[in-house]
């Protein structure tokens, strides 16, 4: 009886799980990737894409994203805005917290890639909310 009780549970969660991953796929494409790209490129591109964010979620989002009641929203970079994080002039406040030695060039480029091509979400990324309040 007990081992009946284990293998329905079991059966539950690989459903469960089913279920969830079957509804992150029908959301559709994370990323707004170029329709000329070539399906194996997007794949790659969608990868450093992944890496990006996960960067991105660890060094920027507690000064730039919006907080919603139910969801932490990234803002749109314009391309000067991104390019302007890639050489570390776009805030001055960043050149002190955007070390080379806690993120390389190389990641910031990940999380460049993430900017550019995550979906949008209508939301301008006007000024980090932090650095308005440290004035």
């Amino acid at each position: 009886m007990k081992n009946t009780k284990k293998i329905a549970m079991l059966v539950m969660l690989c459903m469960l799980a089913i279920a969830c991953h079957t509804a992150k796929k029908a959301q559709g494409p994370a990323y707004e990737l170029p329709e000329a790209m070539k399906p194996e490129v997007k794949t790659e591109y969608a990868k450093l894409c992944d890496k990006g964010k996960i960067l991105y979620d660890m060094n920027c989002a507690k000064c730039h994203n919006t907080e919603t009641k139910h969801a932490s929203l990234i803002p749109d970079f314009t391309q000067d805005q991104i390019r302007g994080y890639e050489i570390r002039v776009s805030n001055p406040k960043h050149e002190m917290s955007l070390l080379e030695e806690q993120i390389t060039p190389e990641e910031l480029g990940l999380i460049s890639t993430f900017l550019m091509y995550k979906k949008k979400t209508g939301i301008t990324m006007v000024k980090p909310a932090k650095a308005d309040a440290a004035k």
